[in-house]
């Protein structure tokens, strides 16, 4: 049985997960996290759980071997994109899927969360983007908080990688980014993760191009099978695009993400 953080079960681009035994793990931040970002994700996770959003328990933010972190439950899977590589054929059930279970959290409602607009508008004084000029930014704090109310249950980190096979169901993992808005909101960030966001570092050039041209197809049915189930419109979800644009390059700031993300924001701004 595990009991210091020695064994990595998991690693995202700003946490690493260790087994503490085999049944929890903790998810473990970088030194200097501020504690309150742990803690307002602990809180996320609990909600969604007890929402009944497909998840795994949270067991609260904790510490081990100097490591500030939260504990959850184990997953017993693996994750939507594993399943999709290790089988094609369940390539067409992995968006099914995907989509299902982006209806079922957009059937939640949240208000105790951060508004999405409001976030957004915050991250406007942030470093990553530092990059807009003063007339650009005022132009967003107009142009934000006029995006419609909602108050759904909204992840906005929501992709294959973050859904996982566990106790013969799924589990919806990494809340850090969770806020209340439209659904629309959430399913622009998904459609931005899916079409603009950097693959992981050191990705080989073949995987990289079957990845690729694997996400957009996954994209296209996601969409389709999401809209369908909700009747959303191409259009609704497209008003969203410059704040999700906003959100990513705010709360990640990829640098090779950078420079296109600011391209889109200013052309967003512009239209």
């Amino acid at each position: 049985m595990t009991r210091t953080l020695n064994e990595i079960v998991g690693r995202g681009r700003t946490s690493t997960v260790y087994a503490l035994d085999d049944d929890t793990v903790m998810k473990t931040y970088p030194e200097g996290t501020d504690p309150g970002v742990i803690t307002a994700e602990a809180e996320a996770a609990e909600l969604a759980y007890r929402l009944g959003v497909p998840g795994v328990r949270c067991l609260g933010p904790a510490e081990r071997d100097g490591r500030q972190g939260i504990v959850f439950e184990r997953l017993d899977g693996q994750s939507l994109t594993a399943i999709a590589e290790h089988d094609l054929r369940r390539f067409p059930q992995v968006c099914r899927v995907l989509a299902g279970h982006h209806v079922l959290m957009h059937s939640r409602i949240a208000p105790t969360l951060p508004d999405v607009r409001d976030r957004a508008v915050a991250l406007l004084e942030t470093p990553p983007l530092a990059g807009l000029t003063e007339a650009e930014r005022a132009a967003l704090r107009e142009q934000l908080p006029a995006l419609p109310e909602g108050d759904r249950l909204l992840h906005l980190d929501f992709h294959p990688q973050n859904i996982f096979s566990h106790h013969g169901g799924y589990a919806i993992i990494d809340w850090a980014s969770a806020c209340r808005g439209d659904a629309a909101a959430d399913v622009a960030m998904s459609v931005l993760l899916m079409t603009e966001a950097q693959l992981w570092p050191g990705t080989p050039p073949l995987k990289r191009v079957l990845y690729l041209a694997s996400r957009s197809a996954m994209r296209t049915r996601y969409l389709h099978s999401y809209c369908a189930q909700t009747g959303m419109t191409r259009r609704e979800i497209a008003r969203w695009m410059t704040c999700a644009r906003v959100l990513r390059l705010g709360i990640l700031d990829v640098a090779g993400e950078r420079a296109g993300l600011l391209a889109g924001i200013r052309q967003g701004i512009e239209e």
